[in-house]
């Protein structure tokens, strides 16, 4: 199972929750949509990040760290994944087909839909949260997608992805 979080912005208070969501859940790797701002990548949890760049990222020191591609592509569960913060590019910029999984951010307000196949996935933001549901994070399986609150983590919404 890996964790989606994005608009982290480097806060404590997030990384934190992020970090007891890793253990709560058995985190096998983690995704993120961008603005991590990067202070908190050395810690070791953050070793599987695969990360985008966000508008906010560029005022940050990566140091070592390669500085984040705008947006990436890969392979997760049998599902092709499309990866961008959402600032710049939208579904459209990308030929999306139905099954593949579209994660952004930008936006720090969680939603999670199907439309014509494809699933969309913002996972909210866990440290500058701009909608009633509060901190938020979404998890990916081989079973689906599901929007999650990082303060008791309950679910808000799920996807269950077809077996056909």
């Amino acid at each position: 199972m890996h964790l989606i979080t994005s608009d982290i912005h480097g806060r404590e208070e997030g990384i934190k929750l992020i970090e007891e969501a890793v253990r709560h859940f058995s985190i096998e790797g983690i995704l993120s949509a961008g603005d991590q701002c990067p202070d908190f990548l050395h810690r070791a949890f953050f070793s599987s990040l695969v990360a985008v760049r966000g508008n906010c990222d560029r005022f940050y020191e990566y140091d070592s760290l390669p500085f984040p591609p705008l947006e990436r592509e890969l392979k997760l569960y049998g599902k092709r994944v499309v990866m961008t913060h959402g600032d710049r590019y939208s579904p459209s910029d990308f030929n999306l087909s139905k099954g593949d999984v579209f994660i952004y951010g930008h936006t720090h307000v969680a939603e999670l839909f199907e439309e014509n196949g494809i699933f969309y996935c913002n996972p909210g933001s866990p440290s500058r949260p701009r909608s009633s549901d509060g901190p938020t994070a979404a998890l990916f399986s081989e079973e689906g997608l599901e929007l999650f609150s990082l303060l008791d983590f309950s679910t808000i919404s799920a996807i269950r992805f077809s077996r056909s």
